[in-house]
């Protein structure tokens, strides 16, 4: 038997309360789901992100995104990394680690690695169908996804995800960090107009964070302290173009 053959098939935890997510979403815009997968689909996802899974270390300068090859000079990846820093401090910015898992699907790309059966699974009807029911928008029709990875330093500030063009109805993130500690940091945030965080959601194993379209949010900076990286897929439930 083959190793791919022999890898469980993703599931939904048998005792995921759907009609309890959809009220708290509807209620607020946004959820925190535990124990969203079956123990051994969200064990095998961590399997993959923690050692198989090719990263690419990437950070907005102020300018552009940009992706640090591995072999970057010392003083180049500094000079990059110090811009990202000034740039967080006047606005948005971002810097961590990410695998590009439905822009390697579209280009046929690592097709054998594990990530592109998560891909699937957030693509089949059965879960497209309990998106809809959740989140009450029957206008999503597909998903698209990256696997991120966060360590010392590492951040997201705040941004509504709200791109022309791009169809994003509902954004998600799947956590699988096990016995993550708040303290780390790698939150994901939603700050209110005053300026202060709402409410923050920890990247704790096998949740699912959902969240409307647009609403601010940031992954505040993972500490330096932190002892394991912040490990998560995450992505857009997005509606087909009218023209599909």
């Amino acid at each position: 038997m083959s190793a791919a053959s022999a890898d469980p098939e993703i599931r939904l935890h048998p005792r995921l309360d759907a009609a309890l997510v959809a009220r708290v979403y509807r209620a607020s815009g946004r959820v925190h789901v535990p124990d969203f997968l079956a123990p051994t689909s969200a064990a095998r996802i961590h399997r993959a992100l923690e050692q198989e899974t090719p990263w690419q270390a990437v950070l907005f300068d102020g300018r552009e995104h940009r992706e640090l090859p591995a072999g970057l000079p010392g003083a180049e990846r500094e000079a990059l990394e110090a811009a990202c820093a000034a740039a967080a401090a006047r606005g948005f910015s971002y810097r961590y680690a990410n695998f590009r898992i439905y822009e390697s699907r579209q280009d046929g790309l690592h097709m054998g690695h594990f990530l592109m059966r998560v891909l699937e699974f957030l693509n089949s009807p059965d879960l497209i169908a309990l998106m809809r029911r959740i989140t009450g928008d029957e206008a999503i029709g597909y998903t698209d996804a990256q696997a991120t990875r966060y360590r010392a330093g590492d951040f997201l500030t705040r941004h509504d995800d709200d791109v022309a063009g791009k169809n994003r109805r509902a954004a998600y993130v799947l956590g699988f960090t096990p016995d993550w500690v708040t303290d780390w940091g790698g939150l994901l945030a939603f700050p209110d107009r005053y300026g202060h965080v709402a409410e923050a959601f920890g990247p704790s194993f096998n949740s699912l964070n959902l969240f409307r379209v647009p609403m601010p949010h940031a992954v505040t900076q993972v500490a330096s302290f932190a002892a394991a990286p912040r490990y998560s897929i995450t992505g857009w439930f997005r509606s087909l173009p009218a023209s599909a």
